[in-house]
């Protein structure tokens, strides 16, 4: 099924040549095509051959966006996290000098960046996360975007001055060829289990005893504690797999998948950081957390109980304030309800407000992010004192977990998710991540129960089961 255009793309790989000469910097040529719909996971598992390690898979929360991208034309590596003008003035470069030819105006299609940061900028990336960084970037060789029952493919090509342009088509056709001429089927073999190693409940819940200890003599009010869960299993995971059970099992949330190189950082998130489109901005505060019941009549039950419990209604009430505040000097009007209403996934069901906000059309998105990460869901309430507890006591590298993960286009539009109910799988390895917000009148034993929940949706695609 290729698609390529060979008189456009040469034409659109000469003008980016010649744009390098005289620029004196590399220019990228970017042609977008609409093709035939296909299997988004089967395009996503055909470059494993050639693109093992410089992968990435995007499906928004109403499904209704799938962005997969392969092969890495240009990368872009945070010196520090939410080093925003860094990000912001290397991406606007690119875009300079592009040359873009093909379908264009279309959201999530052609010129397209994605990636994540990571959580804490003072905190230097442990072993487990070194292929990520502070944070990292790219973009990619090919891009499927697959939007409202419609199918478009973008191919990035950096050029040189010195390039000679028949030589990139053929590349460049040769690769398109293998990508979509694939005859593949999702294998459905088990991957025992052969440990896990947990943190010692015993000292995580005396970590939580700490920081309710704290509360009652300064003026933090809310810290957000993580805990870790390490799998071991008897064969390489397959990210393919994982993401196929996670779109079977995580309706209403964002499916992502990220490698670098040897490293894949996946999950099914359902918290919006920030999306734009245009000039609307849309948000959403999730906080405040209890089990699926085990029929309609318990699950009832469970909700209300939530609705009407007073931690955590505060705990969501932080939340709202601070994305509130955040977000109030970048919109001309900010639309946040009064109350709350119920989020239910598979695993778990949370508080949930959505925010909407009209902005400024040229507003960067990272602009936004810097603003609102992390929210107090992620780190807690003030903000910096929070940072720091967390930085100075939490037994962990949380990476890119809990942290932006998302794509910008070149027309100002994107959207970044909080990176929660995730793992980071390096070969036979897993290592799951859980969250919960502390309060002064948190109790121990059920924040920890709480983080035992919020393994369930990996839990359950790794293993087929809880533990």
């Amino acid at each position: 099924m290729a698609v390529i255009d060979e008189s456009d793309c040469r034409e659109t790989i000469h003008r980016a040549i010649s744009r390098a000469k005289e620029s004196g910097q590399n220019s990228v040529a970017c042609m977008t095509r609409k093709i035939e719909t296909l299997d988004p996971l089967l395009f996503y598992r055909s470059a494993r051959e050639r693109y093992a390690g410089e992968r990435f898979y995007w499906e928004n929360n109403e499904h209704d966006l799938i962005l997969i991208g392969v092969g890495i034309a240009l990368s872009i590596k945070a010196e520090k996290a939410l080093d925003d003008v860094q990000i912001k003035d290397k991406w606007a470069r690119i875009q300079r000098n592009a040359v873009i030819s093909g379908e264009q105006g279309i959201e999530g299609a052609g010129l397209l960046l994605f990636g994540g940061l990571s959580f804490d900028a003072k905190k230097k990336p442990s072993a487990d996360w070194t292929p990520f960084g502070q944070g990292l970037f790219y973009l990619p060789t090919f891009l499927l975007t697959m939007r409202e029952n419609q199918a478009y493919l973008t191919r990035s090509i950096v050029c040189t001055p010195e390039d000679e342009p028949e030589l990139l088509i053929r590349r460049m056709k040769e690769h398109e060829n293998a990508l979509l001429s694939f005859h593949i089927d999702f294998e459905d073999e088990q991957n025992q289990l052969l440990f896990k190693q947990d943190q010692n409940p015993d000292d995580w819940m005396h970590l939580v005893r700490e920081a309710v200890q704290v509360m009652d003599t300064t003026d933090l009010r809310k810290v957000v504690l993580a805990r870790s869960l390490k799998l071991s299993f008897q064969k390489p995971i397959n990210s393919e797999r994982a993401l196929h059970k996670l779109r079977e099992q995580q309706s209403g949330t964002c499916v992502f998948s990220m490698e670098a190189g040897a490293s894949c950082f996946l999950g099914a998130t359902p918290e919006r950081l920030v999306k734009k489109s245009g000039n609307h901005l849309y948000s959403a505060c999730l906080a405040g957390s209890i089990a699926r019941g085990k029929d309609a009549e318990e699950d009832e039950r469970f909700g209300q109980i939530l609705i009407n419990d007073q931690k955590n209604r505060m705990e969501h009430q932080y939340v709202v304030s601070t994305v509130r505040s955040s977000l109030s000097n970048l919109c001309d009007q900010l639309t946040i309800p009064e109350v709350p209403i119920l989020m239910k996934n598979r695993n778990i069901q949370h508080l949930y407000t959505p925010v909407e906000g009209i902005c400024d059309e040229k507003l960067s998105i990272f602009d936004a992010i810097e603003r609102l990460h992390p929210t107090a869901a992620l780190g807690g309430l003030p903000r910096t004192q929070a940072l720091e507890w967390i930085r100075t006591h939490e037994k962990l590298d949380r990476g890119l977990y809990a942290s932006p993960i998302g794509w910008c286009d070149a027309h100002g539009n994107g959207e970044f998710d909080v990176g929660i109910r995730s793992a980071l799988i390096q070969g036979e390895q897993a290592i799951l991540f859980a969250g919960c917000g502390v309060l002064e009148d948190s109790i121990p034993e059920q924040e920890y129960e709480e983080t035992a929940i919020k393994f369930g949706p990996m839990m359950n695609v790794l293993v087929g089961r809880k533990l």
